[in-house]
């Protein structure tokens, strides 16, 4: 097959980057490597600034070949492994979408769009395995919703934030709780007091409001055609309460029991519907916390971890997956 992944910048690969390519071209396949930042449309085509792999990849380096600038209508598969950047997310995925409609991608665009976020985990997991949430981006109403059940402590987050980035612990009888909320929906009503009528413009910007779960450790769950494949224990660091490697979680291989196995096989199947077929889940069951279609890592924790390489066999499933019925 012919593959396309689509990342950042091919200034520097990371490792799922690397992984993914070489196991592909280890497999036979005809892989090109692109940025989703350099997209333009000409006529009814999409083209993308991208290089072939004509030989492995290192991790943390750059693309090693000459790029081009070539049409993806010959691709068998695309595989959008990291978000366009902000100021050209809108027409980039635009550009995907158009391109989608006769080319089959890893996870379909509307479904990455819509599922790519916080959001909406309601769509994808059973409300018993949430924890209260409330998303909204007006702080009056994220306040009287905290005022609700004041003794509980709170996670208030961004939706579409990335790798525990402004994921603040809402403590019982904390002064800064209130100031927190307000800062996290934009400070509008600040804002528009010193400005003496809004002079700066629409300032609210959503945030997730969500009870917290205490626990000292989180499982990512790999989830590859609808499936569970690989997954690895992430245990929070003593003074912490993200469980992201970023944050000095420590990660150790792991399995999953019967209960967690069947929730996250149903959480594949309804991720299928929306023609996500390659993700990571987070949770620490019986509640999920959040999933990640876009580049979640995990294949390449394991060798980290000093673990066998499954990434082979697991991507030749998952494109398989990708050649049924649409």
């Amino acid at each position: 097959m012919r593959v396309a992944l689509l990342i950042g910048t091919l200034a520097e690969l990371d490792s799922c980057h690397a992984l993914y390519a070489n196991s592909l071209v280890a497999g036979g396949h005809e892989v090109w490597i692109g940025s989703v930042n350099r997209l333009s449309g000409a006529g009814e085509e999409v083209l993308v600034v991208a290089g072939r792999v004509d030989g492995p990849l290192k991790a943390y380096e750059p693309y090693p070949g000459v790029p081009e600038r070539r049409g993806f209508e010959d691709v068998d598969v695309v595989w959008v492994l990291n978000y366009p950047q902000p100021s050209v997310e809108t027409e980039a995925w635009q550009l995907l979408w158009r391109l989608n409609q006769h080319v089959r991608f890893v996870n379909d665009v509307t479904g990455t769009l819509m599922l790519g976020s916080k959001t909406n985990l309601s769509a994808v997991v059973p409300p018993e395995h949430l924890p209260r949430t409330l998303v909204s981006n007006s702080f009056d109403e994220l306040w009287t919703a905290y005022q609700s059940d004041p003794e509980a402590t709170w996670l208030a987050k961004p939706p579409d934030a990335d790798a525990g980035a402004d994921v603040y612990l809402l403590e019982p009888g904390s002064s800064n709780n209130r100031v927190l909320l307000q800062s996290m929906t934009g400070n509008a009503a600040v804002t528009q007091l010193l400005t003496k009528g809004g002079l700066m413009g629409f300032r609210d910007r959503y945030c997730l409001l969500q009870e917290y779960v205490p626990h000292r450790e989180e499982k990512r769950v790999i989830l590859a055609a609808g499936k569970p494949v690989a997954q690895q224990a992430h245990r929070l660091a003593p003074d912490e309460h993200r469980g992201n490697t970023a944050h000095r979680a420590h990660c150790s291989d792991t399995s999953l029991s019967t209960d967690e196995r069947r929730l996250c096989e149903h959480i594949g199947k309804q991720l299928l519907r929306h023609g996500i077929r390659f993700s990571g889940i987070d949770l620490a069951y019986p509640y999920v916390f959040e999933f990640n279609v876009v580049n979640p890592g995990g294949l390449d924790e394991r060798l980290a971890l000093g673990l066998p390489d499954r990434s082979p066999d697991i991507i030749e499933d998952l494109l398989r997956s990708v050649e049924g019925p649409r």
